[in-house]
């Protein structure tokens, strides 16, 4: 978990610099206004969910006497933190006298100005997260101050325990935290969703091209945070379970689930830091990226 705060924020700092710089953009000032209001909201969210999620991985080290709860929640806590966060700015407010606005007539909702894979990609992430919180509950024994973080195989002349597991004393608020991640999304993309068109006509093309990159950015930070908490999960499932299998006789489909555990939860790892990289390099790159499909279209046409 330490790693991955190092690496995420180093990630996050390269690409600011090479954000800095891009060539200016060459768009109507109202709809400038509107691109880096937009970009301040995205970098502000991705912004504070690394410091939340810094200092959740902090008590781990800082904190011993929680056992580790502070970092399990840190992924959702930061997750659910920035993208409020994210909903909750206000639009740029203008000085410009009023005008005309144009949008598309197609209705737009939380759930369609994402792009549908990304959204089914992190629906299957979320359904892992809770299956493996389950389960992992459901398997889980109490340790010596009858917390439920251990796992237990036995027989009648042998028995094997190993702790920390993410038995209930971790799952139950994980499984909260769980589900108030997916209300943020929800609501951040409903914020997406329903904010006006940009100011001007002949902009519909731009004002959906701008709707589809904040929603991935969105959807970005959400799949980076859930695939760190299903991979930490993961390691920790399969490494406790690794750790109790020293007791002859256990099936060996425990250990089978235990190396598929180790491999998911690094996998997941991994595609976290790359979801978050994206992320990132959307939010600090938004007008210049919404400007140049805009003249890619325009060409095209």
């Amino acid at each position: 978990m330490v790693v991955y705060g190092v690496v995420a924020v180093l990630m996050v700092v390269v690409i600011w610099a090479e954000a800095r710089r891009q060539e200016p953009v060459r768009v109507d000032g109202r709809v400038l206004i509107a691109l880096r209001a937009a970009r301040r909201r995205s970098r502000a969210s991705i912004g504070l969910a690394l410091v939340l999620l810094s200092a959740g991985i902090a008590t781990a080290l800082l904190v011993p006497e929680w056992l580790g709860i502070g970092a399990a929640l840190a992924p959702a806590v930061a997750g659910v933190g920035g993208l409020v966060l994210y909903a909750a700015t206000p639009p740029p407010q203008h000085d410009y006298e009023p005008t005309r606005y144009a949008a598309s007539l197609s209705p737009r909702t939380p759930w369609n100005v994402a792009p549908s894979a990304a959204l089914v990609a992190l629906g299957v992430a979320f359904l892992l997260q809770f299956v493996l919180l389950v389960f992992a509950g459901a398997t889980s024994s109490a340790d010596e101050q009858g917390r439920f973080r251990a796992i237990t195989f036995s027989s009648d002349s042998n028995s094997s325990t190993a702790t920390p597991y993410p038995g209930w004393f971790y799952t139950a608020p994980l499984l909260v935290a769980t589900v108030l991640l997916a209300l943020a999304i929800w609501i951040a993309l409903r914020r997406v969703a329903t904010t006006a068109s940009l100011p001007g006509e002949g902009l519909e093309d731009r004002d959906t091209m701008w709707r589809l990159r904040s929603a991935q950015i969105i959807v970005g930070l959400a799949s980076a945070v859930t695939g760190l908490q299903l991979g930490g999960t993961a390691l920790m499932t399969g490494t406790a379970i690794s750790n109790a299998l020293l007791q002859p006789g256990v099936p060996i489909g425990w250990q089978v689930l235990a190396t598929g555990l180790t491999v998911l939860g690094f996998v997941s790892l991994l595609l976290s830091i790359v979801t978050l990289t994206l992320a990132a390099l959307r939010a600090f790159a938004l007008p210049t990226w919404v400007a140049r499909a805009d003249a890619e279209v325009g060409r095209s046409a």
